[in-house]
């Protein structure tokens, strides 16, 4: 059976972590080993993105992500 698109999200928030952007910002300052992927559309990326920040539209996420985070232990922080 498949999913509605509002249960798919309601799903994956079960399952994945959130964390404040103060948070993020904590991690990334203390040289933490965090990939911030950057989701969003290229014209969002263009008008301004995170420094270490990673662009990945969303609709190549599934395709790239293992060549790009082979260690499955990394921390992703996908905005």
């Amino acid at each position: 059976m498949s999913m509605t698109g509002s249960e798919m999200i309601e799903a994956a928030k079960r399952e994945v972590e959130g964390m404040s952007i103060s948070e993020v910002n904590d991690k990334l300052q203390s040289g933490q080993e965090v990939v911030v992927l950057d989701i969003r559309e290229p014209d969002e990326w263009e008008a301004g993105h995170i420094e270490q920040a990673t662009f990945l539209a969303r609709g190549r996420i599934e395709g790239n992500v293992e060549k790009m985070i082979p260690d499955k232990n990394t921390l992703i922080v996908c905005h």
